[in-house]
């Protein structure tokens, strides 16, 4: 018998409100479940939290262990921070405006009675924020190779988010050390909080949180010199557009076993002729020296020719047509290079047709067997072909960067969890759990986003003691040659001592006495406007009765 719940503890085994069945199926032991926190309202996924003070770390864990955290509708801000242009959903503040957020939600055990998962058993977990535009379609902010992409639009998997490390944990992907750079969705991190509460019964459950910190910042550059391809005349790049379905992403529709074959007779489909200009053409997969295709390397060894022959099978009577494997796609593509440039060449020159003519062996003659991928390879070559892909494009270094959260109709934000674990059979996955509520971000500079600021200002018995220092200045010996050669007149004519120390010069400045010495000028400024403006009314309404009296002596 396997145990339904191998719960955290011992005292978890109590919260069960009725005993769990003896035995469950495999599929149910330890696997985790992402959901609202238990203090959630109706409607809320992944809870938003809003503070004000630097110390909202500190705050939101005292607030979750003594049970004061509330669901994200169920909080004054979200209906009060609801400003700008569009106030169908609240906006979030930016931390210029020393406003923070941290997000919760819970992780539970898939078992009868939802028990707290093991924190233990967490090998990572973290939340992405996804921009969701009118018309519905979720957008990723992307990572490519430690660069940020921007948003991109697209089929988003239920996959992990990091493609480095799903690739390498199925291997096909060489684990490296140090890591390479990230690419992927960007992800946010998230901790594990373990609290103990009483339900609605009064019965002292277990929870398990996860809680983080929900940045609002970020920028991606953009070039215009070297714009990245653009997909079907957006201004969304898609990667995969390079190659057709199920090679790419170009035409992509539901699964079909037909799409598995893409070489029959020796005759390869368009789309498969298109990956086969890209791997030797543009990224050089026959080149064992290129690190960047070590991923497609492996995929590709991976990957079969066969052919049907007439055979006996199982002592049977007649023969019958089976599949016999022959050399890997990687082989024939280290051998066939020169000889697929050169057919490539007759393509463009329309001298032979895509789709219609025999992939040569690489000893001078065409092949006649057939090649068939599955979903899972086609998938994982996409991916491979879209990382290699964003690898090889011009590095946005010249470009002014963009920033990440926008101020249009379009810009609406979700946050979604998700959390690593390894099942039975030590495989890593990913269990994905519900977005939060739609939020928007407000702009650095919107009024109703500011908050008041305190300047304590000194007393006039500290400004006796001294000034206080601020911001310190050093100058190099050039520029402190000339400075302390000005004079202390108002003439400024630069007679001074000079720099007689040969070295540089530092000087501070005090803030609170600037912030007087400006309170005193605009004081100044404001009463002589006032002289001005005061009776500066008086002469136009005295001017019409000069001029009828001008005219009357006249």
């Amino acid at each position: 018998m396997v145990s339904a719940t191998r719960t955290l503890d011992t005292a978890l085994l109590a919260e069960r409100p009725m005993r769990a069945p003896k035995a469950v199926g495999p599929a149910l032991v330890h696997q985790p479940r992402v959901v609202a926190p238990y203090f959630a309202g109706d409607g809320d996924g992944l809870t938003l939290h809003r503070y004000f003070d630097e110390d909202f770390v500190a705050r939101f864990l005292n607030d979750a262990q003594a049970g004061r955290l509330t669901g994200t509708a169920t909080q004054a801000w979200y209906s009060e921070d609801r400003f700008g242009r569009y106030k169908d959903e609240p906006t979030l503040r930016l931390p210029m405006h020393r406003s923070f957020y941290l997000v919760c939600s819970e992780v539970q055990c898939v078992a009868p009675g939802a028990p707290a998962f093991d924190p233990k058993k967490i090998l990572s977990a973290g939340m992405v924020v996804r921009r969701v535009p009118a018309d519905g379609t979720p957008q990723r902010w992307m990572i490519g190779d430690g660069q940020p992409l921007g948003w991109r639009s697209g089929d988003i998997p239920a996959h992990d988010p990091d493609d480095v490390r799903r690739l390498t944990a199925r291997g096909l992907l060489p684990a490296r050390f140090p890591e390479p750079p990230y690419s992927g969705e960007e992800v946010v991190p998230l901790h594990p909080l373990l609290v103990r509460r009483r339900d609605a019964r009064g019965l002292e459950r277990s929870h398990t949180l996860l809680w983080g910190y929900l940045p609002l910042g970020g920028s991606a550059r953009e070039t215009a010199d070297a714009p990245l391809p653009q997909a079907n005349g957006t201004d969304v790049p898609d990667f995969g557009l390079e190659q057709a379905w199920p090679l790419g992403s170009r035409g992509a529709r539901a699964w079909d076993d037909s799409d598995g074959l893409v070489m029959a007779n020796g005759v390869a489909t368009v789309g498969f002729i298109e990956l086969l200009q890209t791997l030797v053409a543009q990224f050089r997969t026959n080149e064992t020296t290129d690190g960047d295709n070590a991923g497609l390397r492996t995929l590709l060894g991976q990957l079969r020719f066969h052919a049907l022959e007439w055979r006996i099978v199982d002592g049977g009577e007649l023969p019958q047509l089976v599949p016999v494997s022959g050399e890997t796609v990687l082989a024939w593509l280290d051998r066939s290079a020169p000889a697929l440039v050169e057919l490539f060449a007759r393509i463009v020159r329309r001298e032979a047709v895509a789709g219609s003519v025999a992939l040569p062996d690489g000893f001078g003659g065409t092949r006649s067997d057939r090649l068939f991928i599955g979903e899972q390879q086609a998938a994982d070559l996409r991916s491979l072909v879209a990382l290699r892909m964003a690898r090889a494009q011009v590095r946005f270094d010249d470009g002014l960067p963009l920033p990440r959260y926008g101020q249009t109709d379009g810009d609406r934000f979700v946050a979604v969890p998700f959390v690593r674990w390894a099942d039975d059979c030590g495989c890593e996955r990913v269990a994905w759990g519900p977005a939060s509520r739609v939020f928007r971000v407000a702009s650095p500079f919107d009024p109703e986003a500011q908050r008041p600021t305190t300047v304590v200002l000194p007393s006039l018995d500290d400004i006796k003691r001294g000034l206080p220092r601020g911001v310190a200045m050093l100058a190099p010996k050039s520029l402190a040659d000339v400075l302390r050669k000005i004079s202390p007149g108002i003439d400024m004519k630069g007679d001074g001592p000079g720099n007689h120390c040969g070295a540089c010069w530092s000087f501070s400045f005090s803030l609170p006495a600037i912030t007087l010495c400006a309170m005193l000028m605009l004081m100044v400024v404001i009463n002589m406007l006032n002289l001005f403006l005061g009776w500066l009314p008086w002469v136009f309404l005295a001017l019409p009765r000069l001029c009828l009296k001008a005219l009357k002596g006249k």
